[in-house]
């Protein structure tokens, strides 16, 4: 059995302690100082309602941008938290809070590999209520945090090809290198796009894209 590396132990070390209300680990954004990114918590029975509350709202706003389309709920998303992403070694969501605690927005990391070094950037929404550059700085401080913190030397990201942001990761730092076509199947409750390489004519494509970050 393969041994858990320093980040992987480190990643969990900070689900397993996070807690809503308590104070933990807090990256800084922007000189000077314009807001940081804290972990949103996933331990059953400590998440934070308002989180929870927001988190539904803004993918809700945004649900043509997930890969999983339907209407959400408080419930639903805490217990989404508590469950795929708690129990997920390679996933966590951090939230963006302004310097008088206005919560603006969340990031968060994905699709880790930790043998590979490999993860990518997942669940980047913005509130809308965020100053103008303050999602890109957030990102940025999580994935260099995630190089030199957790080692993941490969970044990367995956955005449906019909959404604004693949702009906003091209302003980033990210490269497209590969597109594979989606398509859409009816679900109960709402709509799954999956892979399909030999739809031709699918209407959108899942946008793979690399991350150069350079050494500071």
């Amino acid at each position: 059995m393969t041994s858990p590396t320093p980040g992987q132990q480190l990643l969990a070390a900070i689900k397993q302690t996070a807690r809503a209300g308590e104070t933990g680990l807090v990256l800084p954004v922007g000189r000077p100082l314009a807001a940081v990114v804290r972990p949103i918590a996933t331990v059953p029975g400590h998440i934070d309602a308002v989180d929870a509350q927001l988190l539904t709202d803004w993918r809700n706003r945004h649900v043509k941008s997930f890969l999983t389309e339907f209407v959400s709920t408080p419930e639903r998303t805490a217990a989404w938290l508590a469950g795929a992403v708690h129990q997920n070694p390679g996933k966590m969501l951090f939230m963006v809070e302004t310097l008088d605690g206005e919560r603006v927005g969340h990031v968060g990391l994905g699709f880790i590999d930790w043998q590979r070094g490999y993860g990518e950037a997942d669940a980047i929404v913005s509130g809308g209520a965020s100053p103008p550059g303050l999602m890109k700085a957030s990102l940025l401080v999580l994935m260099r945090w995630a190089r030199d913190a957790l080692g993941l030397q490969t970044l990367a990201v995956r955005v449906r090809s019909d959404n604004p942001a693949v702009e906003f990761y091209r302003k980033v730092g990210f490269q497209e290198f590969q597109r594979v076509p989606i398509v859409a199947s009816t679900v109960p409750g709402g709509v799954d796009w999956t892979e399909d390489p030999q739809a031709v004519d699918a209407p959108a494509s899942l946008v793979y894209m690399q991350l150069h970050l350079p050494r500071a």
